[in-house]
């Protein structure tokens, strides 16, 4: 779906196609100069997206922290990881994500 060149670009996207929903949202992270920033890319499948910038400052630790309080989220609403930096991932063991290793 986006095809990124930056090795410093994670992107990481998750459907929900359960009761009638047919949603996306994509986490997109990046890092340049010592700044952490984590955006939200979400919408209907098919359809323009929307975005929204979930964190965007200079502490690490705080980016993942609100990655994960956003990811967690979305899984409770029904949504699995379908992508990880645009490669297919079967449904995985739950295990904890970070934006920023």
């Amino acid at each position: 779906f986006i095809s990124r060149k930056d090795p410093q670009m994670n992107t990481i996207r998750l459907e929900h196609r359960t009761g009638g929903h047919f949603k996306f949202y994509e986490f997109e992270g990046s890092e340049s100069n010592g700044r952490f920033t984590i955006k939200g890319r979400y919408g209907r499948i098919g359809q323009a997206a929307s975005e929204v910038v979930i964190y965007d400052g200079d502490s690490k630790l705080e980016a993942n922290k609100e990655f994960e309080r956003k990811m967690v989220d979305k899984k409770r609403k029904g949504y699995v990881v379908v992508s990880n930096n645009g490669k297919s991932t079967p449904a995985p063991a739950e295990k904890k994500r970070v934006m920023f290793p």
